[in-house]
């Protein structure tokens, strides 16, 4: 008498995934600068308060550092006082901050995926600014900016990255918080095509003797 048997079930077996999702998440190009453009305005605001009050601090008009900022328009070896040079000051300083938060939008802020990443990339861009600014372009194009009558060198040591760069990280704690879950947890097998098994996949087999 012919007996059937049905055949045990193997598992379905799924290839695992060599991309994880937020590799596959096209860049938001848009969303950085955006997020950058704020973040640098804030963080230059900041940035700026922190120089007027040292400023006010050595016995000098809390608008100084717009004076100073002028001489990057003119590339000048001294500021001019003037109201009109005041004005200057400022915008470029705006211009320039808005730049250096896309800046760091652009360039870092797709590596970090984790906020301690985030804060010390945020550390590391701000001491990169000075060296740029002040030990760079200052020795070469802005002379007042290494002048023994310009902008402290220490004290901007520390402002650029304690203030403008720590300034910067709470405009991308959001998408790095998102990146990071989205690393840590693997998509659920029913989410995926080809996670549950196909109906009539498993047959009765051949009939034994």
């Amino acid at each position: 008498m012919a007996l059937l048997h049905e055949r045990p079930r193997t598992p379905h077996l799924h290839m695992p995934h060599a991309i994880g999702e937020p590799e596959q998440r096209p860049l938001d190009l848009g969303g950085l600068l955006a997020r950058g453009a704020i973040a640098g305005l804030v963080a230059g605001m900041g940035f700026l308060l922190a120089n007027m009050w040292y400023a006010v601090s050595q016995g000098m008009p809390g608008i100084a550092p717009l004076y100073a900022m002028s001489t990057v328009f003119h590339a000048s070896s001294a500021p001019v006082a003037t109201p009109d040079e005041a004005v200057l000051g400022l915008a470029t300083h705006l211009l320039l901050s808005l730049g250096f938060g896309m800046g760091f939008a652009v360039l870092l802020v797709p590596l970090l995926r984790s906020v301690p990443a985030l804060v010390l990339g945020a550390l590391a861009y701000g001491v990169a600014l000075w060296v740029l600014n002040f030990q760079i372009l200052g020795r070469t194009v802005f002379p007042f900016f290494t002048d023994p009558m310009g902008p402290d060198q220490l004290f901007e040591g520390l402002v650029h990255p304690l203030i403008f760069g720590l300034l910067l990280v709470p405009f991308f704690l959001g998408r790095s918080v998102a990146s990071t879950e989205h690393g840590a947890t693997p998509p659920s097998t029913a989410s995926r095509p080809g996670g549950t098994r196909p109906e009539g996949s498993h047959r009765s087999g051949p009939a034994e003797l």
